[in-house]
């Protein structure tokens, strides 16, 4: 059998992202195919772990607020030595710089000894510390469909309100997004766009810029659940 190198992978990596690619997929479609009357979480950490192959995957949807950092570490201790990766799929309007920055610290615990991957599925938000989390992926997973939104890092002032700073967002490019592989080129060319401002992106968008924070695409067709035609018993089936 021989194996043919994409994307620089060897493979043995090849043959891991193919495996994993097709777990995540599956979970994503059964997460899209859900009954209409089936509830999801609104917010928080909706943990599912799949014993076979060692793999957690969860649901993080909602802000980045104080506890998440707390609750991702707690569900990914109750898996103990049979964990090999976590896949982390992300809906969330960002939050707390500080509890986004916790998140990332346990997340990077979390790569010494397992895998990582990061997925924004169709129709999903990631904005503001939401992307720097994202990042941390070591495999980073995006609809083209998903939407992004990038503003100036706030900081509170003395007085309780807010105020931009350009030079605690450049911080951040350069702490979370530049080594994670992000294009500084495309960094600084939305530098002028986000000042006081959102910039709305696709998925599609970050792709054709070619801004390295969407390392694998996720197919635009998804297969819906279509309840079959009623039976006439007068045909005589």
């Amino acid at each position: 059998m021989k194996f043919v190198v994409v994307n620089g992978r060897p493979p043995r990596q090849q043959t891991r992202w193919l495996a994993t690619a097709v777990a995540v997929l599956t979970l994503l479609l059964a997460f899209l195919n859900a009954a209409p009357g089936e509830e999801q979480p609104a917010t928080g950490v909706a943990p599912e772990f799949n014993k076979e192959d060692g793999t957690l995957y969860i649901d993080w949807s909602g802000p980045i607020v104080a506890g998440m950092a707390d609750n991702l570490r707690a569900a990914v201790g109750k898996c103990g030595m049979t964990l090999n990766r976590l896949v982390l799929f992300l809906d969330s309007a960002g939050g707390q710089v500080e509890e986004g920055d916790r998140v990332i610290a346990v997340l990077n615990e979390i790569k010494l000894r397992h895998q990582l991957i990061t997925v924004v599925p169709h129709g999903k938000l990631c904005a503001s510390m939401c992307i720097p989390i994202f990042l941390q992926g070591e495999d980073r997973l995006a609809a083209r469909a998903s939407l992004w939104i990038f503003h100036e890092a706030a900081q509170r002032q003395a007085n309780g309100q807010q105020r931009t700073d350009m030079a605690e967002t450049w911080r951040l490019f350069r702490k979370y997004y530049a080594p994670a592989g992000v294009s500084m080129h495309w960094l600084k060319s939305i530098a002028p766009m986000i000042k006081e401002a959102d910039l709305w992106q696709t998925g599609g968008d970050l792709i054709s810029a070619k801004s390295g924070i969407i390392m694998h695409a996720l197919g635009d067709r998804t297969e819906r659940a279509v309840a079959p035609p009623p039976v006439d018993g007068s045909n005589g089936y």
